[in-house]
C-alpha cells in the first residue's frame, strides 16, 4: 500500500511538474544559427542557447533573444543534458555574452578546432567536462566572477600551455587539467581555490607547470596544503595592470600610468602596456579602471 502511495504522490508532482513548466512559458526557438530555449520563471525572463547549427569560423553569442515581443537574455550556454558546441569541426573563436552566467556539462566537448575562447564579464561556472578533448585550444579568456570549475573541463587540452584563471576562482573539480600540458598557471586569487583532488592524473603537471601567483600569497598557497604543496615551482609575479608591484590594481597604478603618459616619470612600460598595443596610453588607463571594476580582462 505504502508503494502504491508513493507512486501516486511521485505522478502527481510529475503532473505538476509539467503543468509548472508549461505555464511558465518554456518554449524552444531557432533564430538564425541558433537554436534556444526561452523561459519565463518566476516573473523572469531567460533563455538557455541549446545549439550552434551553423558553419563560420568565429561565434559571437549574442546576448538576448527576441521572441514574441520580448527579449530573453541568454543566461546559460547548454545544460547538463544538451551540449551546443560539442564535437563541432568548423568554430575556431568564441565570444560569450556579457549576459552568460554559466557553461553547460560538456558544452564544447571535443570542439575540434576551437582556438579560443572569451567567457564574457558575468559567467560565474564551467560544468564539467565542458572543454574537454579541445586539442586545439590555446587561449582562454576569464574574467573575475567565474568561481567555480568542474571535472576535467580542461581536461585532454593538448595545445593548450598557459591558462591565466580570474581573481574569483575558488572551486576546482576533480582532474580539471587530466592530460593538458601547462607550463604556466597563473592564480590571480591571492586566497587558494578548493580542489575536489588532484588537478591531474599525470604527475608531470607538478613537475613542469610552474605555479605563478600574486604578490605576497605564496606562502598562503604552502599552507593550504593539498594540491598547491605538490607543485615544485611556485612563484609571486605582480598581476597585470599591478604596475607599482604592491600586491594590489588600485588608484595608485592610474596615477603612474597618467604620470608615464605625461612623461612626468621614468619607469619600465612593459607592465604598463596592458593592452600590448605597444604603446602606454588611455586605453590602457581604461582597461586598468575595468579590472578594477571587476569587468575587465581578469
Amino acid at each position: 500500500m505504502r508503494s502504491i502511495i508513493h507512486n501516486t504522490l511521485r505522478l502527481a508532482i510529475l503532473a505538476l511538474s509539467l503543468q509548472l513548466w508549461q505555464s511558465a512559458g518554456a518554449v524552444r526557438y531557432q533564430d538564425g544559427d541558433f537554436v534556444y530555449d526561452c523561459n519565463y520563471i518566476w516573473g523572469h525572463l531567460e533563455a538557455t542557447l541549446m545549439l550552434y547549427t551553423g558553419d563560420q569560423s568565429e561565434v559571437t553569442v549574442p546576448d538576448s533573444v527576441y521572441y514574441q515581443g520580448h527579449n530573453y537574455p541568454i543566461l546559460y550556454i547548454g545544460d547538463d543534458f544538451v551540449h551546443p558546441f560539442s564535437y563541432n569541426t568548423t568554430v575556431t573563436t568564441v565570444h560569450l555574452p556579457a549576459t552568460a552566467v554559466s557553461i553547460g556539462v560538456q558544452a564544447f566537448d571535443n570542439c575540434q578546432q576551437l582556438r579560443h575562447v572569451d567567457l564574457g564579464s558575468s559567467l560565474t561556472s564551467i560544468g564539467a567536462y565542458a572543454f574537454n578533448g579541445c586539442s586545439q585550444l590555446t587561449q582562454v579568456t576569464m574574467r573575475g566572477n567565474l568561481t567555480d570549475i568542474g571535472e576535467c573541463a580542461f581536461a585532454q587540452c593538448s595545445q593548450l600551455t598557459s591558462l591565466t584563471m580570474g581573481r574569483g576562482v575558488q572551486h576546482l573539480g576533480m582532474a580539471v587539467f587530466d592530460g593538458t600540458p601547462l607550463q604556466t598557471l597563473t592564480l590571480l586569487n591571492p586566497e587558494p581555490a578548493q580542489c575536489d583532488g588532484t588537478l591531474s592524473n599525470d604527475l608531470n603537471l607538478y613537475r613542469t607547470c610552474t605555479l605563478v601567483v600574486r604578490i605576497g600569497s605564496r606562502n598562503a598557497f604552502l599552507a593550504a596544503g593539498g594540491e598547491w604543496t605538490r607543485f615544485l615551482q611556485i612563484v609571486e609575479r605582480a598581476e597585470l595592470g599591478d604596475i607599482n608591484a604592491d600586491g594590489s590594481i588600485d588608484v595608485a597604478d592610474i596615477n603612474i600610468l597618467v604620470n608615464m603618459m605625461l612623461a612626468r616619470t621614468e619607469q619600465d612600460q612593459s607592465g604598463a602596456d596592458i593592452d600590448h598595443n605597444g604603446s602606454v596610453d588611455v586605453a590602457d588607463i581604461n582597461t586598468l579602471i575595468n579590472i578594477m571594476l571587476g569587468i575587465g580582462t581578469f
